[in-house]
């Protein structure tokens, strides 16, 4: 029994992984600010173009929106962990969100517009199925406000921030 499990497991091991190839698309969800659902296209064999569209509502607060796209290319996209590089712009509208200025005082303005590059890693899990774990510089950050009378107000603060990312993507190749 033991034999059998032992060559059992390196069978499943030994299973050849498809890469991403030219026009693959897949399906992300992600964990950044303004979390979001997003769709991937390859445009060649690791380069791929992924927009994403977030929506929230709340009846108390309001509509929160988030609109992006990142650029990713996959460094070994044969291997079933593949290191990849990736840019992107992201653009969220929240009443949640306050934005101060040079004095300290807040703007009213609930939109941020943000943008930033890192490094990221995707590990296949099982048929289309991936892990994904990234990090980023942004050039700016959301923090909780602290001591506001408005539930969940975030406030944003500039200059280059490191943000962790955890997501799951399906390829539908």
């Amino acid at each position: 029994m033991r034999l059998f499990a032992t060559v059992l497991a390196f069978v499943g091991l030994a299973v050849s992984v498809t890469a991403q190839e030219s026009g693959s698309v897949v399906l992300d969800a992600m964990t950044t600010p303004g979390r979001h659902f997003g769709v991937g296209f390859y445009i060649t064999d690791g380069l791929s173009l992924r927009p994403s569209l977030g929506f929230g509502y709340d009846g108390q607060y309001g509509t929160t929106f988030n609109l992006g796209a990142d650029l990713r290319w996959e460094l070994r996209t044969g291997n079933r962990v593949s290191p990849y590089l990736t840019a992107g712009f992201n653009y969220l509208r929240s009443p949640y969100v306050v934005q101060y200025d040079s004095g300290g005082s807040p703007t009213g303005d609930s939109n941020v517009a943000r943008y930033g590059a890192g490094l990221g890693l995707r590990a296949r899990i099982k048929y289309g199925l991936s892990a994904v774990a990234e990090g980023r510089v942004m050039n700016s950050e959301l923090r909780t406000a602290s001591g506001s009378s408005f539930y969940g107000q975030q406030s944003v603060h500039s200059g280059a921030h490191f943000e962790g990312i955890l997501g799951l993507s399906y390829a539908f190749n």
